[in-house]
């Protein structure tokens, strides 16, 4: 978040310099500033990028890996509840354990799987929303040193 925030503070930094040149006392910007702003940009935003295409491919993986867990835990579940039916003296009891184990485990396995969903979709909503913010204000401040450009020609 860190980086995040670095970002948003350059993209304010960028938008304050460029959306100053308004009006007749208003100073011009220092393009020097804002050619560093948008380097400090264009360093900073391709991780985003890279983060978001890293969760994106990993995306299957962590939902097989949860798969593979949530399996274990029914083989093991049924490993423990055939163990339990096996023993003649508490049989009764080992097939209610049994039941309860497997119910237990294919709802851990479950709630596994729809808690890694959830945190995709938030890691997805995340970056969409700060890529979508991020590419809206670049597309103000284009505009805005557009017609500051086109305004700058005119001599006052």
């Amino acid at each position: 978040m860190k980086e995040q925030q670095d970002a948003l503070e350059i993209l304010e930094q960028l938008k304050g310099e460029l959306g100053s040149g308004h009006g007749f006392f208003s100073k011009k910007p220092d393009w020097d500033l804002c050619a560093e702003l948008c380097e400090n940009l264009s360093r900073i935003l391709p991780e985003y990028i890279k983060d978001a295409s890293y969760i994106k491919e990993r995306r299957k993986e962590i939902l097989g890996n949860a798969d593979v867990v949530a399996k274990n835990t029914i083989r093991a579940a049924e490993e423990q509840a055939n163990k339990l039916v096996s023993e003649s003296e508490i049989v009764r009891s080992a097939q209610i354990a049994s039941k309860q184990i497997i119910e237990t485990a294919y709802a851990q396995c479950d709630n596994l799987i729809l808690r890694t969903k959830a945190h995709l979709d938030n890691l997805f909503k995340e970056t969409e929303n700060f890529l979508c913010s991020t590419l809206a204000v670049v597309r103000t401040n284009r505009e805005e040193l557009r017609a500051a450009l086109s305004g700058g020609n005119k001599v006052s």
